[in-house]
């Protein structure tokens, strides 16, 4: 997925929607549970509890999940709302934007081409783009995120530098990406329910190969598209506008949480990918030193407590995250899609690890609550829930080895981040606000600053519009993006907008 720090003339290329009012989250109906074996069932009950209490203590709207054990779902279900303005109840056909689990089926594409012994994985990316201008860089050096710097040296994740397997895809394949994902993945795998990106849906000459039937089942799953939000402050929850709308091999598939079991019982039954092949990419990639790294090819990798983990993580930055956990060695996947960065997001306050993932690590110690007992360190960390009497003596765990104490630490810091982030606003008078409308000039167009009763508002994207909020006369912020929104004035009279983002300054004159 394109990174959070993604430029601001980028975002506004993309037309991403920023924040309308803020709204406040009804108290969610209640869902009911898929049928499960008398022996999960204690299980799902305990998990889905924790699930409905990390979703509240993140302040996500609507999530959805599915728990798959031994080939068989035990669980696909909602929490919350998929529109909480509407009160339209989140369950497991919602559609979210998956964002960079989206990788996952791109590294399954270029590791079919291995397979079939079309592609060679040290074969240099300067044979499919002139961006690269000399051989150093290799396509599993896009594959493990390791082409920053010395390839193959260190882990750097990079969406920008994933996205040239498209052009590999495409020049291997002489199809266009989102053929391929509907050809072997959406069709074959039965994913009705799933869209190869939202834009597909504009224009059916463009996407003829696709299928009649399928754009027009394209445009009517969209309707079930889950409404994005943004936590904010301390807790207000904001409408931040929807992601881009076109497609990437490195974000863009919209998908459902049941539709996604399909996609990973076609892994474990090897429908996709030889089982030589699929361990291949669940294998740390190893640096030029030889030392193992985050990710294998395409997927991270990670070894908790003896216990191999296989993952991604989808981040859109505002509006839609996503989480893809598997523990291959005992056959159980969780899937969990939110309306709302936060399932991701507060996970990097305390490293880029799905252990510090509150509903990655309940999920572990709920379905392996074996796993919570290894390990050694502190034992001031709290129990897990669930762990049988006779084995709590014996639970011990350090900070950088539980991750009940990592995630629990990352929420606390996420939070407090949000906190310490929230700006102050302050009133002004109607004619101090009407002086700054009008319409500014920036690189990609013209946008229109608008007073009304008493608000001034900002049409970004075209067709929606942002409130803007005041912290001097001419300096004012939004709620659901760190931008620093600046009218300049020569005299009395307003000139040029600057919008500053990470560092960044976009101006754009005044042009009445």
């Amino acid at each position: 997925m394109p990174h959070p720090s993604r430029a601001i003339a980028t975002i506004l290329v993309a037309a991403l929607a920023l924040a309308g009012p803020a709204i406040s989250r009804p108290k969610a109906p209640a869902r009911p549970q898929s049928a499960a074996s008398n022996g999960s069932a204690q299980r799902l009950d305990l998990f889905q509890r924790q699930v409905e209490a990390d979703r509240n203590a993140l302040g996500i709207p609507g999530l959805s999940m599915v728990v798959i054990e031994d080939g068989d779902v035990l669980s696909a279900r909602g929490f919350g709302y998929a529109d909480i303005e509407h009160r339209i109840p989140a369950t497991a056909d919602t559609l979210y934007h998956i964002a960079s689990v989206t990788k996952t089926f791109t590294s399954i594409l270029v590791m079919q081409l291995v397979e079939q012994g079309k592609l060679d994985l040290d074969e240099p990316v300067s044979h499919y783009s002139s961006d690269f201008k000399d051989d150093s860089v290799r396509i599993k050096h896009l594959l493990s995120h390791t082409s920053e710097g010395t390839p193959g040296e260190k882990f750097s994740y990079n969406p920008e530098r994933f996205e040239y397997l498209k052009a590999v895809l495409e020049k291997k394949t002489g199809k266009p990406l989102r053929q391929l994902f509907v050809e072997t993945f959406l069709d074959p795998l039965k994913m009705r329910d799933s869209v190869p990106g939202p834009d597909v849906a504009d224009d059916d000459t463009t996407w003829a190969m696709l299928g009649k039937a399928n754009l027009a089942r394209y445009r009517q799953n969209l309707k079930n598209s889950a409404r994005p939000y943004t936590y904010w402050g301390d807790g207000e929850i904001v409408y931040p506008g929807y992601p881009p709308r076109d497609f990437w091999a490195s974000a863009g598939l919209l998908s459902t949480v049941r539709d996604m079991a399909k996609y990973d019982a076609a892994i474990d039954n090897h429908v996709l990918l030889k089982p030589e092949t699929l361990a291949r990419a669940w294998t740390p990639f190893r640096s030029n030193s030889g030392q193992p790294l985050a990710m294998g090819l395409g997927w991270y990798v990670t070894d908790y407590r003896g216990e191999r983990l296989i993952w991604h993580y989808g981040h859109w930055g505002t509006g839609f995250s996503a989480l893809y956990l598997k523990v291959p060695a005992r056959h159980l996947t969780l899937v969990a899609f939110a309306n709302s960065e936060a399932l991701a997001d507060h996970h990097y306050k305390v490293g880029e690890d799905v252990t510090n993932d509150l509903f990655a690590c309940d999920f572990i110690n709920t379905f392996v609550p074996e796993v919570a007992l290894r390990g050694g360190g502190s034992s001031h960390a709290a129990i897990p829930e669930g762990i049988p009497d006779s084995s709590r003596k014996t639970f011990t765990a350090g900070p950088a080895s539980d991750c009940m104490l990592s995630s629990r630490t990352a929420l606390a810091n996420w939070k407090a981040d949000r906190h310490a982030k929230a700006r102050k606003a302050i009133p002004l008078e109607r004619d101090v606000l009407a002086a700054h409308a009008g319409g500014y000039k920036l690189p990609h167009r013209v946008i229109t600053v608008s007073q009304e009763d008493g608000h001034l508002y900002i049409d970004v994207p075209q067709g929606e519009r942002s409130e803007l909020f005041a912290e001097t006369p001419t300096q004012f912020f939004l709620k659901i993006r760190p931008w620093t929104l600046t009218f300049v004035k020569e005299g009395s009279k307003v000139v040029r907008l600057d919008i500053l983002d990470s560092g960044e300054i976009v101006s754009g004159p005044k042009v009445d």
